[in-house]
């Protein structure tokens, strides 16, 4: 069997077909046992040449491992394992409502609307951009999220400002943000940070880290709490990826000083 037909069985049994095309691409005709890590690799690299090292492990080699250690499981050929190229970790940010603030005069009003929903929310910006008029309740504030990386319908709460803008915002081709894909907001939001002054963070940070974040230093959310609000498949995956204490060297000395009978002043 060649990894391209195994692919189909793949999908076909369940399995995730998101980005297996470009892959399948790259490794068609190729019978299953002769599939190398090496090989792999190489294709994931080909696939996705001026992606960053995380989309070519996320987009090449995870799904490419996962249709043949499927393959394995049915009994056509060996199990494979296939080393991650390296990524290195950046430093999270999370803002508060002065950032989006900040941004709002720099942006129109559905891609500032389309931020504020993730920041208030927590949830992928993928899942955002899909929303359709239909999936919207302003009366009840909330938004049905019907298809989610981890597989289950969820429903997200508006806070009024999000609602006032959403009553008068019209869609475009059936989508509340009008966007299409979530890749049209990184242009223009890259613009409204530079006219803004502020660092360009993207929508991940702003949205889904500060979100964790803010409702755990602020609010003090437990991370079960957190996860089930954010749609995050467990709270370890809060905990290891989406927590993130700002200044927490500060913070800590300054809590320790504020403890002490005798709290430590500057001397002049």
């Amino acid at each position: 069997m060649t990894f391209d037909q195994a692919a189909v069985e793949y999908a076909k049994d369940g399995g995730e077909a998101r980005y297996l095309v470009k892959m399948a691409e790259q490794l068609a005709g190729v019978t299953l046992h002769k599939i190398t890590p090496q090989m792999v690799r190489a294709a994931a690299k080909k696939a996705f040449p001026d992606q960053a090292n995380a989309t070519v492990n996320r987009q090449g080699i995870v799904p490419a491992r996962s249709v043949i250690n499927y393959a394995h499981s049915q009994g056509w050929c060996a199990p494979i394992k296939v080393a991650s190229f390296k990524v290195d970790k950046v430093k999270k940010v999370a803002v508060g409502a002065d950032y989006l603030t900040a941004l709002k005069p720099h942006l129109m009003i559905h891609s500032y609307a389309l931020l504020l929903f993730v920041h208030t929310t927590g949830r992928r910006i993928g899942e955002a951009v899909m929303l359709t008029p239909n999936d919207i309740d302003l009366n009840k504030r909330s938004a049905y999220i019907g298809v989610t990386k981890n597989g289950e319908p969820a429903y997200a709460s508006l806070v009024p400002p999000l609602v006032d803008i959403l009553r008068d915002l019209e869609p475009l081709n059936n989508r509340v943000f009008r966007y299409m894909g979530y890749n049209g907001i990184y242009k223009t939001l890259k613009r409204a940070c530079r006219l803004a002054g502020v660092d360009y963070l993207a929508t991940h940070q702003p949205g889904r880290h500060s979100f964790a974040t803010n409702l755990h230093e602020n609010e003090g959310w437990t991370s079960k709490a957190i996860a089930d609000a954010g749609g995050w498949k467990s709270p370890r995956l809060v905990e290891e990826n989406y927590i993130h204490t700002n200044d927490a060297a500060t913070r800590a000395t300054a809590l320790i000083n504020s403890k002490m009978a005798h709290p430590l002043k500057s001397v002049k």
